[in-house]
């Protein structure tokens, strides 16, 4: 039977990337739910790849079972992001976070057993680990800083637990600061930095700048989920950290994009530097042994070449919206 997957939040910034990464790498049929706050169906169907034979778009909300279980028909796995995913959002309105990101993934959960699903992987975060020693590993007690990291981290919990009571197959994945296309929206740092010098605003850095992150891009994200989905398990519920391994620190982050930049004439202004906000991890990085060395999994873009890559999609929409209001 050829797989039909559902990917919930698939018009989001990581939604996009791993549907082209689909289109271009399997015949699996997409089902894609998505409520449209964030994400904007004209890039799902602007997607080099997209074809109608093989996306079904349902726009509707994880927090509505009814939603839920319409995505769901004829799906027999899920790759389940939807998310509200602002550390400063959740930390000002916990209960929302919480609504969306543990009750949401009940719901989906709950409809994937009840539509007997094969496989269902989780996008978790870093944020549940809090401050560690790095690189983060999989053993590693979490002590989340926000609300953010909490309720990623019950996610991760209910994942367990639905493995645990209902047969089910379920992955988490961690995953560290994900960059690359489709980021206009998003807060992050890669994006926030290309945006204020396209803007020609001044780049903000919180703190002094030396605490380090590590960049994983959006396409080796695609190919860990994609690996998630199709080797064979041990175990009913896994755990996953996905990164690169290697960390950076954001002044050498901001230096790196500045110089990318500069190569298109773009000449960025002196970032300012502010206090480091609460809630925010100083340094975290982390240790891909176990997903290296149980699906294989491999980053393919160094952090230079995905910043190439991100810049070069950033110009591309400032070139199209010029287009278009001329």
């Amino acid at each position: 039977m050829n797989k039909t997957i559902l990917v919930t939040g698939g018009c989001g910034f990581i939604g996009l990337n791993l549907v082209s990464y689909f289109l271009e790498n399997t015949d699996w049929m997409i089902t894609v739910l998505d409520n449209l706050s964030t994400g904007h169906l004209e890039h799902l169907q602007q997607l080099p790849s997209y074809t109608s034979e093989r996306i079904t778009f349902i726009q509707g909300d994880i927090r509505k079972q009814q939603d839920v279980n319409k995505a769901l028909q004829e799906c027999n796995t899920v790759v389940h992001l939807a998310a509200q995913t602002d550390i400063m959002t959740s930390l000002a309105d916990p209960q929302q976070d919480a609504d969306i990101n543990i009750l949401g993934t009940i719901n989906v959960l709950t409809a994937s057993v009840e539509h007997d699903i094969d496989r269902f992987v989780f996008a978790s975060s870093a944020a549940p680990l809090g401050e560690q020693t790095p690189p983060v590993n999989e053993t590693k007690i979490p002590q989340p800083l926000s609300a953010y990291g909490a309720s990623k981290l019950s996610g991760e919990g209910y994942c367990s637990a639905f493995a645990a009571t209902h047969a089910f197959n379920t992955i988490a994945l961690r995953f560290s600061n994900v960059y690359g296309p489709y980021s206009y929206h998003k807060g992050s740092v890669i994006a926030a930095f290309i945006k204020a010098i396209m803007n020609h605003q001044q780049p903000v850095i919180y703190g002094d700048g030396n605490q380090t992150r590590d960049f994983v891009h959006a396409a080796d994200i695609a190919q860990a989920i994609h690996r998630s989905l199709t080797f064979p398990l041990e175990e009913t519920y896994t755990l996953y950290q996905v990164g690169t391994g290697i960390p950076t620190t954001i002044n050498d982050l901001y230096t790196m994009i500045t110089h990318v930049l500069q190569e298109h004439v773009l000449k960025g202004k002196e970032a300012v530097y502010t206090p480091a906000r609460a809630g925010e991890i100083y340094d975290n990085y982390c240790d891909i042994s176990k997903i290296t060395h149980e699906l294989g999994f491999k980053p393919q873009y160094a952090l230079e070449q995905g910043i190439q890559n991100t810049i070069s999609w950033f110009l591309d929409q400032q070139e199209a919206l010029l287009k278009k209001s001329s």
